[in-house]
């Protein structure tokens, strides 16, 4: 079991179970020191299953602080948020970036209630899926690139597109010194899926991170955990363990997210 863990989603974003505090609790109980809370970002736009309600954005904001004071004798927690690349949503963007602690970023859409990422099906989609996580660590939005597979969950055959996107991921993880997750949520939940050349998760792809091994990119396991009661479960972090199995990953499970978090706010723009 980890003992950190940066992604945890609450009831908020309308596709998880419980309240802030029982993930708190949980976390306590099973064992972890550090907790951070990285609900799904709130836009103008509805998305009752998929996101936080704008409506809901300070209330999250003082419970997080609030209960970082209450249980600051038993775990340490801090307030982030998931957040996408999104130009046209940049004025919300830079308030989350600048009143929470460290955001990470979960590219779900090509752009606002755009394609999403778990329906790209060719290599111009790929393409544009790493453009946007480029422009997002240019621009010093995020301190971790959640699930950086997700683009995979219905691509049907890993080819040199795949390839080549994994070695821009690496670069540019590389290049702006932030993190990739090896993540162990719904994508190995949902268990092997048979595509085009044979079965995988849908994420984490061992393909993917056997490029990120070799360039000895920074690993960080998240458990993108949506209910409290995973907490007491290794069964899915195993799974994403698996995929990895083997290779050379610089896996880092202690991360600290908040420092590098800190100087980044400094050039955001």
């Amino acid at each position: 079991m980890l003992t950190t863990n940066w992604h945890t989603h609450t009831k908020r974003c309308g596709h998880a179970v419980g309240e802030e505090e029982e993930y708190v609790v949980s976390a306590i109980h099973a064992g972890l020191k550090t907790l951070g809370f990285s609900e799904h970002a709130a836009y103008p736009v509805p998305d009752p299953t998929e996101h936080m309600p704008v409506e809901e954005i300070n209330e999250y904001f003082r419970t997080v602080r609030s209960l970082k004071e209450k249980y600051k004798d038993q775990i340490d927690i801090h307030l982030g948020m998931e957040v996408e690349y999104y130009p046209d949503q940049w004025e919300l963007l830079s308030r989350y970036r600048k009143e929470t602690d460290y955001c990470i970023l979960g590219q779900h859409s090509l752009t606002f209630r755009g394609k999403s990422s778990y329906r790209l099906k060719t290599p111009e989609h790929l393409k544009e899926y790493a453009d946007k996580i480029e422009e997002a660590c240019r621009h010093g939005l995020c301190d971790m690139i959640a699930h950086p597979d997700v683009a995979l969950y219905s691509y049907p055959v890993i080819d040199d597109a795949v390839i080549y996107t994994a070695e821009r991921l690496a670069e540019i993880s590389l290049r702006y010194d932030i993190p990739l997750e090896l993540n162990a949520g719904s994508g190995v939940q949902r268990g092997l899926v048979l595509y085009d050349d044979g079965p995988r998760y849908p994420y984490p792809v061992r393909a993917f991170f056997e490029v990120f091994a070799k360039h000895q990119c920074k690993i960080v396991p998240g458990l993108d955990i949506h209910d409290p009661n995973n907490f007491f479960t290794d069964k899915w972090l195993d799974r994403a363990f698996e995929v990895v199995e083997g290779l050379s990953c610089n896996i880092i499970e202690d991360y600290d997210i908040i420092t590098p978090a800190k100087k980044r706010k400094q050039y955001f723009r």
